[in-house]
């Protein structure tokens, strides 16, 4: 539920109960306390009052009405609420039952400019009366201490001239020294009595209905005297004591010393009857009666709240230095009302007062460092990997806003020592930086560097497997001839440029001078053995292909031989005969008459012509048949180195 809220219920009084016996229940819709049980155990806080105080920022001033059952405190403490209600803020009763059961708080607070300059808020707080007849001691010692204990002034209502009854009852606070104790470590035990002063608030006594004069015998004369000067001569004047003195005149003798002295300021006035007339008495709590009320004793209640403006001071809590505000407050009475639930007869103050300003702390400490988490996890969701001096530079920034919401949380501690303790604390959380080295080795900043090393190594390892994938893998398969290795060498060194434009974080150095460089020298050395193996492989291609080449030419040369020679013999056999037919022809020649001889001659020649014309054929087709052998020739040799080419370029 939000606080505005839980600070104001749907029917939420004027009034609030601070804390209250448990055998009530608070009905916040109605603003009343409904009784739930007979048996009175503790007292329990209401966490809606503690919200209203949460609220308050800056100094307080709680002022606290107490006294005796049935004697008016509800009123007057109404008439301490500025601007004054008409009616009364807290319940009042003409009855004899009382009708205010624990410490109420008035849920207006106000602004208020004391003597010394300082602001504070003004908490009007109306209590239990004392010595109620269904009311236990312990019951009216732990409401007293509380009293003593919250408020920076103490109204002290009492009804009549002042009896042994009044001193008895003041009583609670000389037996205050065997309730609040310091601390339960080391010397805890110690009574506290002796700096009761630093930490009690100052005190107002009011008596009422009083229409006498108080005098007072001095120097044999009586004299009128104001009601402080009275109470001091008279009421709280200290007897002789001698070693025949009474226990009584002793007892009460520490008690009037006790009251002396625990104290700050000690101050007393007095007011007449309201009115005569018991029906106008029954309801002077409405605004609209004031005006049958008494016109002295209006004017002593004008009195009254001037004087106890004059009282007023900003609560501190003991043993501390400086004002506490609304927040510390509240968590006070939280843990004053926890500690006297746990043990009514004893109430460490020391102990209490700690834990409260710790918790204080340690909340505040908390929203500083959720401060600096939140804006650098932030960033680091969104800006990492990147330079470091990046991250330094956004630390410092939510550095700067984290200590600020640590000093404003903390602006009303004034313990030096617990706030240092605290500060280095949170340094530490945020960035603990060695002394040596000035590196930050802990703390959430120590967390985002380390988390940007492993961003920035992981992306810029990323980044060389994508440049090496786009850049130079296909380069490197196939590879050997001069311009794929200038293609490479361009490619590395673009991918070079590229990592560099790209890489991001205080690891792309280190992946640049190892991964990088790595697959360089790896590709380099895979492209040099391509090389020499490719060149082996051309040297045994170029030697394959002159056996080949000579194997064909040889085969070739067979062939042209073969059809050389057969075409030598036939030549040869044409030649011979040719031989043979002129051989013939001259023989015949000689033996046949010349008749015969010249037909026979025409015969032999015309023969003899015709091998002639054989002869130059077969020539010519021998000459044919050399020319296409040729060509062949040509067209193996181009086909063959083709093919060396080709498994050149498999290779």
């Amino acid at each position: 539920m939000p606080r505005a809220e839980m600070s104001k219920p749907s029917k939420m009084a004027q009034s609030i109960p601070l804390c209250y016996p448990d055998n009530f229940k608070w009905d916040r819709d109605n603003g009343v306390l409904v009784k739930g049980g007979s048996t009175r155990g503790k007292l329990v806080v209401c966490e809606d009052a503690l919200e209203i105080l949460r609220s308050i920022d800056g100094p307080i001033c709680p002022i606290a009405v107490t006294g005796p059952a049935r004697t008016g405190k509800s009123y007057i403490a109404s008439q301490l609420i500025e601007p004054r209600p008409i009616d009364c803020v807290f319940t009042t009763s003409n009855k004899m039952k009382a009708s205010t059961m624990g410490i109420w708080m008035c849920t207006e607070v106000f602004k208020k400019t004391l003597e010394n300059g300082t602001e504070v808020t003004v908490i009007v707080l109306d209590t239990e009366g004392l010595g109620a007849y269904d009311a236990y001691k312990k019951d009216d010692m732990q409401l007293f201490a509380l009293m003593c204990l919250l408020s920076s002034l103490l109204v002290y209502n009492c009804r009549g001239v002042m009896s042994a009854e009044d001193i008895k009852q003041l009583s609670l606070v000389g037996t205050l020294d065997k309730v609040l104790r310091g601390s339960r470590e080391g010397g805890g035990s110690k009574s506290l009595a002796t700096d009761f002063v630093n930490f009690f608030p100052n005190f107002m006594w009011l008596i009422r209905d009083v229409t006498l004069e108080f005098t007072i015998t001095r120097k044999g004369k009586e004299e009128v005297v104001g009601a402080r000067e009275y109470i001091l001569q008279e009421v709280l004047k200290i007897e002789k004591e001698d070693y025949r003195s009474d226990e009584k005149i002793k007892e009460s003798n520490r008690l009037r010393r006790v009251l002396l002295t625990s104290f700050p300021v000690f101050d007393a006035m007095k007011l007449t009857m309201p009115s005569s007339d018991p029906k106008v008495m029954s309801v002077m709590n409405k605004g609209v009666n004031r005006n049958r009320l008494s016109q002295i004793f209006l004017d002593g209640i004008d009195d009254f709240v001037f004087g106890c403006g004059s009282l007023m001071k900003p609560k501190k809590a003991w043993p501390y230095v400086g004002n506490i505000h609304g927040k510390q407050f509240a968590e006070l009475v939280k843990q004053y009302v926890s500690e006297l639930a746990i043990n009514s007869d004893e109430l460490f103050i020391h102990s209490a007062v700690n834990k409260v300003m710790e918790a204080l702390l340690n909340e505040a400490e908390e929203l500083a460092f959720m401060e600096y988490r939140s804006a650098m996890d932030s960033f680091a969701k969104s800006a990492l990997p990147c330079p470091n001096h990046e991250v330094l530079n956004k630390h410092r920034g939510c550095h700067f806003k984290a200590m600020k919401v640590f000093r404003d949380n903390t602006k009303y501690i004034n313990d030096a020592e617990l706030l240092h303790r605290h500060t280095q604390h949170l340094e530490e959380r945020i960035a603990n930086f060695s002394k040596d080295s000035n590196t930050c080795i802990s703390g959430h900043l120590h967390v985002i560097l380390e988390s940007n090393d492993k961003k920035s190594d992981a992306f810029c390892k990323q980044l060389v497997k994508e440049l090496i994938e786009e850049n130079v893998r296909p380069l490197i398969s196939p590879f050997g001839s001069p311009k794929q290795s200038a293609d490479l060498n361009t490619a590395i060194q673009t991918m070079e440029k590229l990592y560099k434009e790209k890489a991001r974080g205080p690891q792309m150095l280190h992946v640049y001078k190892t991964l990088l460089a790595e697959e360089i020298i790896k590709f380099t050395k895979a492209a040099s053995k391509s090389r020499s193996s490719n060149e082996g492989k051309n040297k045994e291609l170029d030697k394959s292909t002159k056996i080949d080449m000579l194997t064909v030419e040889k085969e070739e040369l067979k062939k042209k031989e073969e059809f050389k020679r057969q075409i030598l013999e036939m030549k040869h056999k044409v030649e011979e005969n040719i031989r043979k037919a002129m051989q013939d022809d001259v023989a015949r020649q000689q033996s046949q008459s010349s008749a015969d001889n010249k037909e026979r001659h025409a015969t032999v020649s015309s023969q003899i012509k015709m091998l002639f014309t054989t002869h130059a054929g077969l020539a010519k087709e021998l000459q044919n048949i050399n020319a296409a052998l040729e060509k062949e020739h040509r067209t193996s040799i181009e086909l063959l180195n083709k093919k060396t080419q080709m498994m050149k370029l498999s290779h």
